[in-house]
């Protein structure tokens, strides 16, 4: 499998900047002593944490909305939740196999994107899933079943089907 990852050039505000330092920041502060003492979490993981929690806050909002009645969202739950899985695939083919590591960059994240504006916020989900979509389309045949399963998986346990 081969993923390659482009990241969008997006001018990058002072909040947005002040934001991603608080968030490694915030993971350096927390994280356990063994994590403490690895080198730095590169742009890279730090870009693909923001991704994933953003695209986690949008799903999480979108299976409430099927549950709630809004059966015709579905199909932009699921595409959500690939995005999101192509990110975590790539990370993953990229050597980041450290899950402890990406589930403290993950919560970290999480925290700080809730300091975003909404306007900001709305802006980082669409622009990461349009880049989630590109790496599943460079995806080879194994790469986008693993993520199909993935989704399936995930769409079973949001909306309890």
């Amino acid at each position: 499998m081969r993923w390659t990852l482009r990241l969008t050039e997006t001018p990058e505000t002072p909040r947005s900047a002040a934001l991603r330092a608080s968030t490694l920041l915030a993971l350096l502060c927390a994280a356990p002593a063994g994590l403490a003492s690895t080198p730095a979490a590169s742009e890279r993981a730090l870009h693909t944490a923001e991704c994933v929690a953003a695209l986690d806050v949008k799903s999480l909002d979108l299976a409430r909305q099927v549950k709630a009645g809004q059966p015709e969202l579905q199909a932009p739950l699921t595409a959500t939740l690939e995005a999101g899985a192509a990110f975590i695939g790539h990370a993953y083919l990229q050597g980041d196999r450290d899950e402890a590591r990406s589930q403290a960059l993950l919560n970290a994240a999480l925290e700080t994107q809730k300091l975003l504006p909404e306007a900001e916020l709305a802006a980082r989900q669409a622009s990461c899933a349009q880049e989630g979509a590109r790496l599943l389309s460079q995806a080879d045949v194994i790469g986008r079943f693993v993520v199909s399963r993935l989704v399936q998986r995930r769409l079973q346990k949001l909306l309890g089907d």
